[in-house]
């Protein structure tokens, strides 16, 4: 038998929180409104709501249903319903959850080493040269490395060992508690920021650049594209993250009221803190005199957080500089904490059931690997080589484990696709006709869409990154879905 035991959230709410936490990261609170801003502000809402309606809730809704029914991971999920070769996928999924994790550990780091910076004032005028070249040591080129950036190591070292004390606990004990405390805060510290900014001059000008709506934008299909895939990328679907959540889930849990709680609450702190940001860089115009759209040339997570706001902050009183840097830098960490539970969660529930170990025996494993992997995201080329393995790693994994997901969980498998989750009285609700129709053919187009577009790319070093990752993966995959679930067996 297992050495693990079934743990479950001691509250609905708990799950929730932890759930809302694994979804809401940096583009929440960066890009968000950025991305809003560049793809017709209001009218950027219609298509945001509809992908979380069509594409969202219907695979947040598949995979709790996994998590819950079964009680296992993804890799053991996949074996309770055809042979074990099929284990390759949920093996394929928790090592790509182990790449992510070890650079969105670092990506945290930034948010701790930079809420120092704030609370001791070291962010020089010149935002974007202390960014790039002072913190990040950026070589410039995938292929040189440069020196280690040391407050990147330290401020990593720490997530990590953050990490560890909280999920190696019981998931009611360690993620539950941390996530209960930190989503209410996080929601709490953005709208008040919001509705303090409401006051500053100059801030009216920002909500109306955010939201000002271009409806000719919704005739682009490559806007309706990215947005569903934003919102597949956002809630971490198809790489086994939500199963990994779910499965601690009791029988009683109210799966869709659950699910549809998650996307309101992703969905409510992007745009409110798009109203925070837009209303800061509506002041910084007001103050500086620069043009708003000569501020927001890009919708970039990097260059939103760590040079404009910073920029921003330049532009209020000194002695409150400190204040507002700090509490908008640990609501980035917030964001980007509970991201990492949820990524250790998936590692380690995937080696705690299939190598027979005890929970703290798999998180240790998992946080020790992740951590020496994340060295390599401490150098000068950090960025580059997230930029070579981001379409690989966050894209077509995410986009092939959503299509087997839906193959196999919802025209294989009776139990899933007959589960009482998707009826309303005695016929099938919308959700379910979402997802096995609309939601799959979105992701057959989009993940052979994006295939031709690179093998008609030149092939060059950011591809090989990442094809070399992806062969890799599969080999160690294929050999780990070879091994025997004595829990399955038993």
């Amino acid at each position: 038998m297992s050495k693990s035991s079934k743990m479950t959230w001691v509250k609905e709410s708990g799950f929730i929180f932890a759930m809302i936490g694994s979804a809401v990261g940096f583009a929440n609170i960066l890009a968000f409104s950025a991305q809003c801003y560049r793809n017709g502000g209001g009218a950027f809402l219609i298509p945001f709501l509809t992908a979380n309606f069509v594409i969202g809730i219907p695979m947040l809704l598949l995979e709790g249903i996994i998590g819950n029914k079964y009680g296992l991971p993804i890799a053991s999920a996949y074996e309770k319903v055809l042979p074990k070769t099929w284990k390759t996928f949920g093996w394929i999924a928790a090592i790509s959850c182990l790449t992510i994790g070890a650079f969105y550990s670092v990506l945290t780091s930034w948010s701790v080493a930079y809420t120092y910076f704030s609370i001791q004032n070291l962010i020089p005028t010149d935002t974007a040269y202390f960014f790039k070249n002072t913190f990040l040591q950026d070589s410039g080129s995938l292929e040189v490395f440069n020196d280690i950036s040391m407050p990147i190591l330290a401020s990593t070292i720490f997530v990590s060992i953050f990490t560890w004390l909280v999920v190696a606990k019981n998931i009611s004990e360690g993620v539950e508690k941390i996530c209960s405390w930190f989503l209410p805060l996080l929601f709490i510290i953005i709208l008040v920021f919001a509705i303090l900014v409401v006051f500053l001059p100059g801030a009216f000008d920002g909500f109306y650049y955010y939201l000002k709506p271009d409806f000719s934008q919704l005739k682009n299909f490559h806007l309706w594209r990215d947005i569903f895939g934003h919102v597949f990328f956002s809630f971490s679907l198809g790489i086994g993250i939500v199963v990994g959540y779910s499965r601690h889930t009791s029988k009683k849990t109210n799966l869709k009221k659950a699910m549809i709680m998650v996307a309101l609450g992703d969905m409510t702190i992007s745009i409110i803190s798009g109203f925070a940001i837009f209303g800061c860089v509506g002041f910084m115009s007001y103050k500086t005199g620069v043009p708003f759209n000569e501020i927001v040339k890009s919708d970039s997570t990097f260059e939103m957080g760590f040079i404009i706001f910073p920029q921003i902050l330049q532009n209020f009183y000194p002695f409150l500089q400190p204040i507002i840097g700090s509490i908008f830098f640990f609501c980035v960490f917030i964001a980007g904490i509970t991201g990492v539970f949820s990524i250790v969660e998936s590692i380690a529930g995937n080696i705690e059931v299939e190598f027979n170990m005890t929970r703290k025996m798999a998180v240790t494993l998992s946080i020790i690997v992740m951590f020496f992997m994340s060295l390599f995201f401490c150098f000068g080329n950090a960025t580059h080589i997230i930029g070579a393995l981001a379409p690989m790693v966050m894209g077509y994994v995410f986009l092939l484990g959503g299509i087997i997901q839906i193959l196999v969980f919802m025209y294989y498998d009776k139990n899933i696709k007959n589960d009482l989750i998707w009826q309303n009285n005695s016929s099938k609700n919308i959700y379910y006709y979402c997802l096995k129709y609309v939601s799959l053919l979105f992701l057959v187009i989009s993940l052979t869409g994006s295939l031709f577009e690179e093998i008609n790319q030149p092939f060059n070093s950011n591809h090989y990154v990442r094809w070399t990752w992806f062969l890799l993966v599969l080999v160690i995959s294929l050999l780990f879905s070879q091994k025997d679930n004595k829990r399955l067996m038993n």
